[in-house]
């Protein structure tokens, strides 16, 4: 099972598990099994009852591993409705020195991230942003001097600026998923919400950029 990976969708009426193999740049279908819940233990996505969800979770693990062995890891997509998306960005002095490294990006990336961080603080429905988890971003645009680029790297200019929206969901969503993973003998791989995962499998990144800036003239309009 090294060269495989083990996801979950742990949804409102069912778990599906899924075996994934990597081919190339490519992932392709292994096998699969879904159960559903036989009882109220989720709604809209969150989990009520962590030991009943980790009861099914277990019967879709068991099944696969009869066919292709331990499974220990797993890759989950946690539904979107809990969740808040903050857009912000942040601002690097360049003066006229190009950027020459991924990690300068990461770095840009994650402050403007931080800065949405900062910015949920400021909604009047959360008491503190402690309570929420960053569960995963993306970049809106990068600018070198105000303009949209497609790259930062060696690009000379004044200033360069990222933009991102990053998502966050609540505290006690992330951890009862973990319990639930945790009793079904499971350790948490990596985690994205059914939205984000839905976007990155069906839409081009060039589209995603496109529908963003329709949306953003949408809101000016109204």
């Amino acid at each position: 099972m090294k060269k495989h990976i083990f996801a979950l969708d742990i949804g409102t009426r069912s778990v599906t598990g899924i075996i994934l193999k990597k081919v190339k740049n490519q992932f392709e279908l292994v096998d699969y099994c879904m159960k559903e819940h036989q009882a109220r233990s989720m709604h809209d996505g969150q989990i009520h009852d962590v030991k009943e969800v980790s009861h099914v979770i277990k019967l879709v693990k068991q099944t696969l591993e009869d066919k292709h062995g331990p499974l220990h890891h797993v890759c989950v997509a946690a539904a979107g409705r809990s969740l808040k998306a903050i857009r912000a960005s942040t601002e690097f002095a360049l003066e006229h020195r190009p950027i020459i490294s991924e990690e300068t990006i990461k770095h840009l990336e994650l402050s403007a991230v931080n800065q949405a961080q900062k910015k949920l603080l400021s909604k009047e429905d959360v008491i503190t942003p402690a309570n929420y988890y960053c569960v995963g971003y993306s970049v809106l645009h990068y600018k070198l001097d105000g303009e949209t680029i497609g790259s930062l790297i060696e690009q000379k200019g004044e200033f360069a600026t990222v933009e991102v929206i990053a998502t966050f969901l609540p505290k006690v969503v992330v951890e009862s998923l973990i319990a639930a993973l945790k009793h079904a003998e499971l350790k948490m791989q990596s985690l994205t919400l059914e939205p984000i995962a839905a976007i990155h499998l069906l839409v081009p990144e060039s589209m995603r950029r496109l529908k963003h800036r329709f949306s953003r003239c949408w809101c000016w309009y109204k």
